[in-house]
């Protein structure tokens, strides 16, 4: 299993292009892009990303859009809007595939009103799905649909039913770590609930407090369950990255985040 680094970690600390060489110049080699902005997309920014991972030997292996730019419209009823949205979903695989990533980490629609009882039409979904999946797939880029708690993936049963509707092989799942626990569910469940999709996972790791709810933190030092989640992911036999991703706030110098990092790397090595 490798190890790799999102610029989420760097997120106001760094601009993307200025993450991507800090990683590369602590020496991470495999690397997720976090777009922060439309302008991310287009073909003179992708260059420049290019040409920093390549003059360092390092690898962008998936990508993240800014989901509440155009996901979200993915799934409108309203036509004008789908179409618009559709055409960012170009622009966002067009810059995946111009950095070399193969997975594309993917939101989907918001869950804005949370309602005790959320219901998500499954056949259009699906359908909608399907369009996406191929889309990417033509690409060389894998649909990665991610647990998040204010999403639609925002609790076990979800992927398995947008499976059973969706009409495409390239549409698997991203298990964010914290996501999972400020859902309420247990994070091994949304793994079962993949069905042998999983096919991302973003490394992070959480404390429960009474007041505050889950509080995210570096890996290890919080209460996952790291060595239960290695065996699982070595009876599954997952190919896929762990992505460390964590928010600016959670350590202090790079030299901490590398602490992390490598550590991580050792543990699932």
């Amino acid at each position: 299993m490798k190890t790799g680094m999102s610029t989420a970690c760097f997120f106001c600390r760094l601009y993307n292009e200025e993450a991507v060489r800090k990683m590369a110049e602590l020496g991470v080699r495999d690397m997720e892009v976090f777009f922060s902005a439309m302008s991310e997309y287009e073909k003179p920014f992708t260059d420049e990303l290019r040409r920093i991972t390549q003059g360092e030997g390092a690898h962008i292996r998936s990508i993240h859009a800014l989901c509440t730019q155009f996901e979200p419209q993915l799934y409108s009823a309203h036509r004008r809007q789908y179409e618009e949205a559709l055409d960012v979903f170009e622009k966002v695989t067009d810059a995946a595939a111009a950095v070399g990533a193969g997975t594309y980490v993917f939101h989907g629609p918001m869950n804005v009103k949370r309602a005790k009882t959320f219901h998500v039409n499954y056949e259009f979904a699906g359908e909608r799905t399907a369009v996406l999946a191929e889309r990417a797939k033509k690409k060389g880029i894998k649909l990665a649909w991610e647990t998040v708690h204010w999403c639609w993936y925002a609790q076990p049963g979800f992927a398995r039913e947008l499976l059973r509707h969706t009409d495409s092989d390239n549409l698997y799942f991203t298990l964010d770590i914290k996501q999972a626990a400020q859902s309420g569910y247990e994070v091994m469940d949304y793994i079962d609930d993949m069905n042998g999709r999983l096919a991302h996972i973003h490394v992070c790791d959480y404390r429960k407090d009474a007041e505050k709810g889950i509080i995210p933190c570096l890996p290890f030092e919080g209460e996952m369950d790291w060595a239960g989640m290695r065996e699982k992911l070595a009876g599954l036999d997952y190919r896929g990255l762990l992505m460390l991703e964590v928010y600016p706030g959670d350590y202090g110098s790079y030299g901490e985040l590398m602490k992390t990092y490598n550590r991580l790397s050792e543990f699932f090595g």
